[in-house]
């Protein structure tokens, strides 16, 4: 998504500015969220869809500019 080479702070600073959290997740953020649903504690749900992504789609710039 980043890239890498001398442009990829620049690319992660613009995505991080454009994240309401103001933040990139951690991965046992995300981990702990698939072993919720692995779990006996989603025995309820059926299904659903999240969007784990720190509010950039949450009428940040990402959806004005696009």
């Amino acid at each position: 998504m980043l890239g890498d080479g001398p442009e990829q702070p620049e690319r992660e600073d613009a995505k991080v500015a454009d994240t309401r959290m103001r933040l990139f997740s951690a991965t046992n953020e995300v981990a702990a969220l698939a072993m919720m649903f692995a779990s006996g504690e989603a025995t309820y749900m059926t299904g659903t869809e999240l969007t784990i992504d720190g509010g950039i789609f949450a009428g940040s710039a990402a959806i004005a500019g696009s």
